[in-house]
């Protein structure tokens, strides 16, 4: 599947020596996050086209994420993407965990969307604003996202 990479943050170095860089990609139906690691940080760019095969998708603490996985490939698209669909962000949305059963498949579902939570806001203000500050949700307390979000002009 085509997508069009929207923005791209810097890479940066895991503790593990590992290197991520993480994108908003797009097509006509939508946007997602997209996670690149590695060597595909040296081959991606804003702007440039890319064909998907086998991507995967992820739940990273509740928001979607794509990545290539073990077993999927990119490669530059030979047809650009003239619509992208900005107004629906797949990675914006905070979607309920699985629960896992006894029998080890998926459990009842249940719960609906809520408010969106305070680290969703202050992502979407992020691109939004195209602010390229670097925010890490593990290090930060509830009052430091707030007060993220006020600084940045939300509510």
């Amino acid at each position: 599947m085509p997508v069009k990479i929207l923005s791209l943050e810097e890479p940066r170095s895991m503790d593990n020596g590992t290197i991520i860089c993480e994108g908003l990609v797009g097509d006509e139906t939508g946007t997602v996050i997209m996670s690149f690691w590695n060597d595909e940080c040296e081959t991606v760019e804003n702007g440039l086209t890319i064909d998907l095969k086998d991507a995967r998708a992820n739940l990273v603490r509740g928001h979607m994420r794509i990545s290539l996985g073990k077993h999927g490939s990119m490669k530059k698209s030979k047809s650009g993407l003239e619509t992208i669909k900005e107004s629906i962000n797949l990675s914006d949305i905070e979607y309920e965990m699985p629960r896992m059963g006894r029998d080890g498949r998926g459990g009842r579902g249940g719960g609906g969307r809520g408010p969106p939570s305070p680290w969703s806001t202050l992502m979407k203000l992020k691109r939004d604003t195209g602010n390229r500050k670097y925010f890490n949700r593990d290090e930060m307390s509830k009052e430091d996202i707030e007060a993220a979000i006020k600084e940045m002009g939300g509510d």
